[in-house]
């Protein structure tokens, strides 16, 4: 639950307070009506982080094996 906040707060950042990027884009094609670039940009925005997430949950069950025992994830 703690890195699927973390990155929803990231791309809710993103999208409001830069002038460029995924979130930039998005509203870019929702103002110029281009809404299947937006559903591609959602889509791809999607697979990016669930692949970030999963990845960190890899990585941080390999350095972490020696505590499975001990806390419940």
């Amino acid at each position: 639950m703690g890195l699927g906040s973390s990155f929803a707060v990231l791309v809710v950042a993103e999208m409001l307070g830069v002038k460029a990027g995924f979130g930039y884009y998005l509203q870019w094609a929702q103002g110029w009506a281009a809404y299947a670039n937006m559903y591609a940009a959602l889509l791809l925005m999607s697979l990016l982080f669930s692949g970030l997430i999963t990845l960190q949950f890899k990585v941080r069950n390999r350095l972490l094996s020696w505590q499975r025992g001990l806390m419940r994830w």
